[in-house]
């Protein structure tokens, strides 16, 4: 161990923690970026019962390598809330300490909101804040160099000091009370954005979605506005951002900027009854799903790929939402390489007095009980024997807060299950319908196949019995029916089937049992049915028939890895299928010969007699 000097040990006086350096630490801890320190300013102002706060950038033009450019100088948060008591003020400074350590009944409790968030990001923070006019504010600060040198060990007590007359022209929200803070002295490598429209624009999707329920309510007003030496360069109100797409008026791209682009599903929001402590707490579930129209009213008929599309791809997961602030969009729900998950939404709510249950931490960005119960199988830490019930009792017995979860999560995994193969069901047909009238494809090779094993010698009675117009209707009510295609789909493909004179027709749908594919006739026509319900239909059959357009190479190929492996397993399910069939293994030997003939024989360029 290095060695260090007496002055070096006298410098920090034996303390545990000395400032200095607790200080960088935390410097580095709890904020993923400017928008989430941004968040947890905007979460005092809402504690505060502000209903209007501006966040302000202030710019500068600097040398950047060899040209200008506009850098953020200054960032302000400004609300029109109660204002602060001097000693209020001066303990809402200290690291840890605050005025709602104990209040659950807030967004704001753990005390750690304005230091830690403001020296996350800048190296000076200045807090004006006054409950009779901006003229008799008090102020006070923190500064990182400071402290890092031992000049200051405690919060300065605040004293009188007008609010800045150049931030009073920059806001329109100070009035008889309120607070600004300010943020200066600027890391470059801390602020996300250089720039004060792209940290503003990229603030706007999260604080729209955040606070979405106060804004949509009425109740809060945020300003993002930008300013340097020449004037404003921007400034809008943010807008709501819903992951749920049930908000009218949104940030969501037109069509559905004034309208909800999601219908709810089901009969409306389910609740679970949480008893801790002898009182019982509400937690409602509310689910979404996409409106059919947002195939049919793009201008493509891949509406992944519209602007609307493209602005769901940025809210995919479950909104976790406390006390109507939402703590994160917790993307552990989802499949994370299938696109169309951006057309679902759930929603989590919960009051803070279940904080401990949910596992929320202290800068209110996760809930890492619940995060943790995406994954959660009770049956994989059962004792060998042991139900549900008694299961759930043990962890009651034990205080495991995942006790009390358990019904929820179920629930959103029964619900996201069939929520996939509804929206799965809304594009059958769409993309493939177009090219099926135009191109051949594997359903028009297959059928080739079909021909020439009949003209060859192995001709069946199906194989000579046309195509009728009752086969016809036939087809097209079960491809309404049962596999749940659109009638407009179901129409085309029937008619494609005519047109191309098909003798295979391949389809998905939702089958009971263990198969993971049906066949049925309909005169000479074999429909082949995946059955979108076995792991085969989304490890390997959707895998290598994706909606791609919006993956990366990378995810491309992760489809790819996935199906190949999917393969080499269903192979090997069939070796040990053979192993445990001892009976029937010669017969089986057999069929496995037979099939492999006839997959070389529909594999194989050209015919084969």
């Amino acid at each position: 161990m290095n060695q260090i000097t007496a002055n070096e040990a006298n410098r920090f006086n034996g303390d545990i923690i000395p400032p200095e350096l607790a200080v960088r630490a935390m410097r580095d801890s709890g904020y993923r970026n400017t928008d989430y320190a941004l968040a947890e300013l905007i979460d005092n102002s809402v504690q505060a019962n502000a209903t209007q706060v501006d966040v302000v950038c202030f710019e500068v033009m600097k040398q950047v390598n060899q040209r200008k450019s506009r850098r953020i100088d200054q960032i302000a948060v400004i609300d029109n809330g109660d204002g602060m008591t001097p000693e209020t003020l001066r303990i809402a400074l200290q690291f840890g300490n605050g005025t709602h350590l104990k209040d659950r009944k807030g967004i704001g409790r753990f005390g750690m909101g304005l230091p830690n968030s403001s020296i996350s990001q800048c190296r000076r923070l200045e807090v004006w804040s006054w409950q009779a006019g901006p003229q008799n504010a008090m102020w006070t600060y923190l500064d990182v160099d400071e402290i890092e040198q031992g000049l200051l060990k405690s919060v300065p007590i605040p004293e009188q000091r007008p609010v800045p007359q150049e931030w009073r022209d920059r806001s329109d929200v100070i009035g008889t009370s309120g607070t600004l803070v300010l943020w200066s002295n600027f890391d470059d490598h801390r602020l996300q954005w250089r720039g004060a429209k792209a940290t503003l624009e990229n603030t706007e999707v999260l604080i729209g979605r955040m606070y979405r329920k106060f804004i949509d309510a009425g109740d809060l007003t945020i300003r993002l506005a930008a300013y340097s030496e020449d004037g404003a360069s921007f400034d809008a109100p943010a807008r709501v951002n819903d992951p749920l797409y049930l908000m009218p008026n949104s940030s969501t791209p037109a069509p559905f900027d004034k309208e909800p682009m999601f219908q709810r599903w089901g009969e409306g929001d389910q609740s679970f009854e949480i008893e801790l402590d002898g009182e019982v707490h509400t937690v409602l579930v509310r689910i979404s799903w996409a409106k059919e129209d947002t195939i049919t009213r793009g201008s493509s008929p891949d509406r992944g790929s519209m602007p609307y599309g493209k602005h769901s791809s940025r809210n995919v997961g479950v909104s976790v939402v406390r006390e109507r602030r939402e703590l994160e969009l917790d993307k552990g729900w989802t499949i994370g390489y299938d696109p169309r998950e951006r057309w679902w939404g759930i929603e989590v709510e919960f009051p803070s007095a279940l904080d401990e249950i949910f596992g929320v931490t202290n800068n209110k960005q996760h809930a890492n009980t619940f995060a943790a119960m995406a994954q959660f199988d009770w049956t994989d830490e059962a004792d060998p024997g042991e139900q549900r019930s008694a299961f759930r009792e043990r962890l009651q017995a034990d205080g495991d807060p995942r006790s009390l979860l358990i019904d929820v999560t179920e629930y959103i995994h029964e619900q996201l299950d069939e929520i996939r193969r509804r929206v799965k069901a809304q594009t059958k047909g769409k993309r493939s319908s177009q090219k099926r009238h135009e191109d051949p494809d594997v359903d028009d090779q297959a059928s080739d196949k079909f021909r020439e094993r009949a003209e060859s010698g192995h001709e069946t009675e199906t194989d000579e019995a046309g195509f009728t117009d009752q086969d016809k209707t036939e087809l097209e009510t079960d491809l309404v029916e049962n596999d749940h295609y659109s009638a407009q789909d179901a129409k085309n493909i029937t008619e494609a089937v005519v047109s191309r004179k098909r003798k295979v027709q391949f389809s998905t749908g939702h089958l009971d049992g263990h198969h993971f594919f049906s066949t049925k006739q309909f005169g000479d026509l074999t429909k082949i049915t995946f059955n979108t319900n076995h792991p085969i239909y989304d490890q390997l059959v959707e895998a290598l028939n994706p909606e791609t357009d919006d993956d990366t190479d990378a995810e491309l190929l992760d489809r790819v890895h996935r199906a190949s492996d999917t393969l080499r397993l269903l192979f090997a399910a069939w070796a040990r299928y053979e192993l445990e069939e001892t009976q029937k293994h010669d017969d089986l030997m057999e069929m496995r010969q037979e099939w492999g003939k006839m997959a070389k024989v529909f594999l194989r360029e050209g015919s084969e007699n």
